[in-house]
């Protein structure tokens, strides 16, 4: 699903530190991504169904603006981080072990995770807003068969996005007889499994695209001894050049 790699530069928890304090830094556009949206962005990016190339999404990290690099070496050093974090998430995507990077993890008390600034709900935020951006590969190539589970995927990974949001499928699931933070307490116990589901899916799905975009196999050129010979001779080719191959 994501792009293939080879070795992959280990994402570092220095390459976490500098994603996280130059997104977050006030001379970003407006609408930049934090550190745990790109996280979460990325991870939808890495499971699309069609390998999506890094000039179509890494716009979209600071809203389609200028980034607002200082100088080329803080440049340099933000791509390389980003394509680091791709890079990481992708091999997990990839090894079908995904997990969240450092930094992104669940606070420990379940309600936390629902507060603005919690590091899930912002990678939820992130996903959704990949998800979306995505939406169109989604609708277009998962059959009907799967609907139902990618939906439920979905609704784990973006759960935590915001206590509205939350409280929303809470009434969809009708689970108003439990307390939020119990339904909430569910959703974190499935959201590693909603993480590997979302990354089957994507993959099954691009399986079958790229078997689809493989080359029909050539069929057998083989000719029959008693076909009529393709030199044109009107003979049978036993009789004629089929004749001279020992």
């Amino acid at each position: 699903t994501g792009k293939p790699m080879t070795n992959p530069t280990p994402f570092t928890p220095i390459q976490a530190e500098h994603l996280r304090r130059f997104l977050a830094a006030p001379e970003r556009p407006a609408g930049t991504f934090s550190y745990p949206e790109l996280a979460g962005f990325l991870f939808a990016i890495c499971c699309s169904p069609e390998m999506v190339p890094l000039s179509d999404w890494l716009p979209h990290v600071f809203a389609g603006q200028d980034a607002g690099y200082k100088d080329a070496d803080e440049a340099q050093q933000t791509r390389s981080a980003i394509v680091a974090l791709y890079s990481y998430i992708n091999q997990g995507v990839r090894d079908k072990q995904p997990a969240l990077p450092p930094q992104c993890e669940a606070r420990r008390a379940t309600s936390a995770n629902l507060q603005p600034d919690a590091p899930l709900s912002l990678w939820a935020r992130g996903f959704g807003m990949g998800h979306d951006f995505l939406s169109p590969l989604w609708d277009a190539h998962t059959p009907q068969a799967l609907d139902e589970d990618l939906g439920s995927c979905i609704m784990v990974l973006t759960f935590f996005a915001s206590r509205e949001l939350a409280e929303a499928y809470q009434q969809e699931m009708h689970a108003t007889d439990k307390t939020l933070e119990a339904f909430a307490e569910e959703m974190l116990g499935l959201f590693p499994e909603a993480l590997h589901q979302y990354v089957l899916i994507g993959s099954s799905i691009a399986d079958v695209l790229q078997r689809k975009h493989q080359p029909e196999p050539a069929r057998s050129s083989k000719i029959g001894r008693n076909d009529p010979c393709p030199c044109g001779s009107g003979k049978k080719y036993k009789n004629c050049c089929g004749g001279t191959v020992h």
